[in-house]
Formats: C-alpha cells, sequence, structure tokens
C-alpha cells in the first residue's frame, strides 16, 4: 500500500478465513504500492482516515471513493459500508446502479437495486411550479395542487402566510382577505391561508378576525387556512423571516404572498416582515398587470394602475406595434433611441389626463 498523511485500514479473505489488519503511520510519506483495499467489496480511498468498525470500515471526509458498485466524488463527509450497500453524509456527486445525483442533495444511500436519494430543497422563484404537499385545513383536507384544481372559474390562486394564530397584525390581515375575497373572485383567484397553529387553533382565531370585521354571521373565513403546526410546509416554501424570533429563539415564518397562475406557477411572491402588514393595494395593482400583459408583448410602467397607458415590449417592432394597439407614441429622448413607447391600455377607455407626458 501507498499511504500519504492518513491511517490505513487493510482487510481480506483467503479461502478458509478471514482476516484484518491495521497499521497506523505517524505522518508516514509512503508506503510501496498500490493505493488498494481489496477484499469481497474492493475500493480505493484517498486523502481519507479509514479505520475499522464493527460491521464495516468508516472513512471520515474521504475525497475520493472508487469500487464495484458505485463512485463517489466531490465531498461525500462519511461512508460507512452497511447491509444492502453504502451510505453518504451530504455528498455532493453521486452515481451508481444507473443513476446519478448531482447538486444541492442533502443525503443519497446507496440501496439494492439503485440509488435512493432525498429531493433538493424547492427555491422560490418566478416561473417555478409550486410544489403539492398535503393540507389539513379549516375546510377540509387535499393536497394543494387539488386545490389549485378545485374552481374553474377561479383558475388563479393566492398563498398567504402567517407566524402564527392569535396574533395583531396576521388577524388584520385574514381579515382584510375576508373582506376582500369577492375583489379576489372577479380577477379569477381563490385564496387559501396558512398558519403555524392547529386547525383547532384556527377555528377558534376565526371568530376573532370576523367578529373585527364585524361578519361573524359567516360562520367562517371564505377561503381555509392550512394548519403547519411543525412548520414543514412554510420551510418548504422558503418562508422563514431569521430576523425575527420567538421567546424560543426560533425563527418567525414571515408574512409571503404568493400569486400561483393556472398551471400551479409562481408568478409573484411578496415576503413581507413578520413586523409589517401586507398592502393589497399593491397586490392587486400587480395582479391586474400580470394578467393584462400576460398574452400582449405589453409592460407596465412605475406606479401604473389599471386604465393607464402600457409600454410596448423591446422584442415588438414599431410597425407591429402600430397595428396591433391604439394611440402609439413614442418618447423623444437625447440619445435618439426610440424604446419608450406608450399604446392606450387594452380594454379601457383613456382618460385625457392618463396621457404619458412627451418629452421636449
Amino acid at each position: 500500500q501507498m499511504v500519504v498523511g492518513s491511517v490505513c485500514v487493510c482487510f481480506g479473505s483467503s479461502s478458509s478465513k478471514s482476516f484484518a489488519m491495521a497499521f497506523a503511520f505517524s505522518q508516514p510519506r509512503m508506503v510501496s504500492q498500490p493505493q488498494m483495499v481489496t477484499g469481497s467489496q474492493p475500493q480505493m480511498v484517498v486523502g481519507s482516515r479509514p479505520q475499522m468498525m464493527t460491521g464495516g470500515v468508516t472513512y471520515s471526509q474521504p475525497r475520493l471513493v472508487q469500487g464495484s458498485p458505485q463512485f463517489v466524488s466531490s465531498g461525500p463527509q462519511v461512508i460507512r459500508q452497511a447491509p444492502g450497500g453504502l451510505f453518504q453524509s451530504q455528498p455532493r456527486i453521486v452515481s451508481g446502479s444507473g443513476r446519478t445525483v448531482v447538486g444541492g442533495i442533502s443525503s443519497a444511500r446507496i440501496v439494492q437495486g439503485g440509488t435512493q436519494a432525498s429531493k433538493p430543497q424547492w427555491v422560490m422563484r418566478l416561473g417555478a411550479t409550486v410544489p403539492d404537499f398535503q393540507c389539513e385545513t379549516t375546510q377540509g383536507n387535499f393536497s394543494f395542487h387539488e386545490f389549485c384544481d378545485s374552481d374553474p372559474a377561479r383558475p388563479w390562486t393566492v398563498l398567504v402566510s402567517h407566524p402564527a394564530d392569535y396574533t395583531p397584525v396576521c388577524t388584520t390581515e385574514l381579515g382584510r382577505c375576508d373582506t376582500l375575497s369577492g375583489a379576489f373572485a372577479e380577477r379569477g383567484i381563490k385564496l387559501i391561508g396558512v398558519s403555524c397553529d392547529s386547525v383547532d387553533d384556527h377555528l377558534g382565531w376565526t371568530q376573532d378576525i370576523l367578529y373585527r370585521e364585524q361578519r361573524e354571521d359567516q360562520g367562517q373565513l371564505t377561503f381555509p387556512i392550512i394548519a403547519d403546526k411543525d412548520r414543514s410546509i412554510v420551510t418548504t416554501l422558503g418562508m422563514l423571516d431569521p430576523l425575527e424570533k420567538n421567546a424560543a429563539g426560533i425563527a418567525m415564518p414571515a408574512r409571503a404572498l404568493v400569486v400561483v397562475d393556472a398551471e400551479k406557477k409562481v408568478r409573484l411572491s411578496i415576503l413581507y416582515p413578520a413586523t409589517t402588514g401586507r398592502s393589497f393595494e399593491e397586490v392587486f395593482r400587480v395582479i391586474d398587470s400580470l394578467q393584462l400583459t400576460s398574452d400582449l408583448q405589453l409592460a407596465t410602467p412605475v406606479d401604473w394602475i389599471p386604465g393607464q397607458p402600457c409600454i410596448v415590449a423591446p422584442s415588438v417592432s414599431t410597425e407591429d406595434a402600430s397595428q396591433r394597439f391604439s394611440n402609439l407614441q413614442i418618447e423623444s429622448l437625447p440619445s435618439g433611441k426610440e424604446y419608450i413607447r406608450f399604446v392606450d391600455c387594452p380594454g379601457a377607455e383613456q382618460d385625457p389626463a392618463n396621457q404619458p407626458d412627451q418629452a421636449e
């Protein structure tokens, strides 16, 4: 064997018996070739500290492990021989038995028949498909994707998260959501909340919310609230606020608002700190812009409100814009480039006061 700056264990077998020998080298430079540990499951180990343990060999922070039937490289921290295969903690690349796992994996395990790897954590980003998860709610149990598909008249979904029940800011927010449920429905949107307490807590809290809005006769909110007492959902969706902690020092869920379209893709994500309530006027403004511009190759300018002129997307030629949209106006700019082009808001009657100012 050749060993460089490590501790080595050699083991093997013969036709009549098996044996194990451990050699410890204090800062050795070289022991003759080859770098090979042989046995029924041959393996090559480079840059690690193998040591003999009951039931197998444990390698602490190996950089390369190669052998039948699998290969591991780039950063597993612990490798242990176990019944049915090898276990790696936090590998970056694992391949074997026809499957490969690359990047972002928290753990992987070699089992009989292939590689079993945990899923990488989902990341909230525009265009991402929201993962499915089971929902225990104030209006029954279902999966999130089932809820998204539950009402063809309202194919879009708004998910709002809350740190806890019986908290003052959350109470005002959910009350406003209930009073605005009709305005959301007009836009083809249904609401669902999530708070980190039980369904029973949600039901009791609902009575306070309805009382403040003078809507006690409803009996329940116009939308369900998901129970997430173990915080598994808000953790999966990345909705924690590390700067705000509860009395136990645990990070509180932030006030996330996610707009999900009919394809279950994120179209808007706003993450408010736990100490700040949402502005639903801004939420409606963005939703109106999203739904207006989705397929028209238009955009909306700063502080836009529905009915005001829109901006033609750079991908549309001026000639095409003049044919497709009404009242095309091109701003004159020092650069001489004609890239700010306003048109009337489709489907809206134009108020002269809403027309864009033209540069001199």
